[in-house]
């Protein structure tokens, strides 16, 4: 598939399986129709969640059911495994290497529903992964910082 902009930001969208529009949003956003071939944006700052190649349609966080992880990355009420209810502030604590394994072995055994609770449409590890490792990262800077 090529490489699809964002028409509100220009970034390059990820493709989406149509069951993940379907399970996440509203009513009013079902109604204005699933795009044949949707688009993930991943922008941070781009109101855009969903569009759809063909253009004509598009979905914002406003439109589904879950705050987005990828548009609020530092809400530590937003989710960051949505299969699990992991959230960004649970990725905080000093838990977040247990919490982290934990959804890595419930994913080996396919317990997850990723393509359809994930706004992204795909599995969360990579960003758990991220968020251990900025955490892991502010514990040594704060105890050895220097006064």
């Amino acid at each position: 598939d090529p490489a699809i902009a964002c028409p509100k930001c220009g970034s390059i969208g990820t493709a989406v399986d149509r069951i993940t529009l379907k399970a996440l949003l509203k009513p009013d956003g079902l109604r204005r129709g699933i795009p044949a071939r949707p688009r993930f944006c991943a922008t941070a700052d781009c109101p855009i969640v969903y569009f759809d190649v063909d253009g004509g349609v598009s979905f914002t966080e406003e439109d589904l059911t879950v705050r987005v992880y990828a548009k609020r990355p530092n809400d530590a009420d937003t989710p960051a495994c949505y299969c699990f209810g992991v959230t960004v502030g649970a990725m905080r604590g000093d838990g977040a290497r247990e919490l982290r394994e934990a959804v890595a072995r419930e994913v080996q055994a396919q317990h997850c529903a990723c393509e359809v609770k994930n706004p992204k449409g795909g599995c969360c590890l990579g960003d758990l992964v991220r968020l251990e490792r900025v955490h892991e990262a502010e514990v040594v800077t704060s105890c050895c910082a220097v006064s």
